[in-house]
């Protein structure tokens, strides 16, 4: 799936900034499904694109009146040129961020988590390999220890997208929303167990590129 992404980005054009605002509607799009317009949303996002489409996500919740929240798991300095900027139009929105950098400030974030009624899981990619580092692990750990839904986005973090085993420790989500094609660790091992429902969305990747990847 990385390689179809860099594929449409490169040499499709596509530009990443689209396939994330794509992503974040195909997530809101599934919370509405789940949760009422005032209901309180914590979205929880890595320093990476998945943490991009979380903060896409958090953009549209909130214009549809939805109480948002954003943890970020890492300094504002280490997002990418994308994702900085979706975390630019949140300041502009005004929604609460968070920056949690170690297991102390997530602990110190427990209200957060207690005062949710719907979690977004956006930590991790499918790109993650390797044990899951502190302190997302630990935030990984307090995601699942929240008794709301979880919505994980494009593969539950910590959970290897190829082989369905965790990576130490991965999120348990409700549903997961996964974008181009289905991954294989959410189907086999340990990955059902932690995808929960799967909702499969194009994200305007080209039908052309998914059909060549399959083959």
């Amino acid at each position: 799936m990385q390689r179809i992404d860099s594929t449409a980005i490169e040499t499709m054009g596509i530009p990443r900034l689209l396939l994330m605002e794509h992503a974040g509607d195909a997530v809101a799009r599934t919370v509405e499904t789940m949760a009422a317009p005032s209901a309180r949303i914590l979205i929880c996002c890595g320093t990476g694109y998945n943490g991009g489409d979380g903060m896409a996500t958090a953009r549209l919740l909130r214009e549809h009146r939805y109480r948002v929240r954003v943890l970020l798991a890492g300094a504002l300095s280490r997002l990418r040129e994308e994702p900085a900027r979706y975390a630019g139009m949140l300041r502009h929105l005004r929604v609460p961020v968070r920056i949690c950098r170690t297991p102390e400030s997530i602990r110190r974030a427990a209200r957060w988590f207690d005062g949710a009624d719907l979690i977004v899981d956006a930590l991790l990619g499918i790109g993650t390999k390797g044990r899951v580092r502190e302190p997302l692990a630990t935030l990984i750990r307090q995601i699942n220890a929240a008794s709301v839904p979880v919505v994980a986005v494009d593969v539950p973090s910590g959970l290897d997208g190829d082989c369905g085993t965790p990576q130490g420790v991965a999120v348990k989500a409700t549903t997961t929303v996964t974008f181009g094609c289905v991954k294989r660790g959410c189907l086999i091992a340990q990955g059902p167990a932690h995808t929960g429902s799967l909702t499969l969305d194009p994200i305007t990747i080209p039908r052309e590129l998914l059909e060549h990847a399959a083959r």
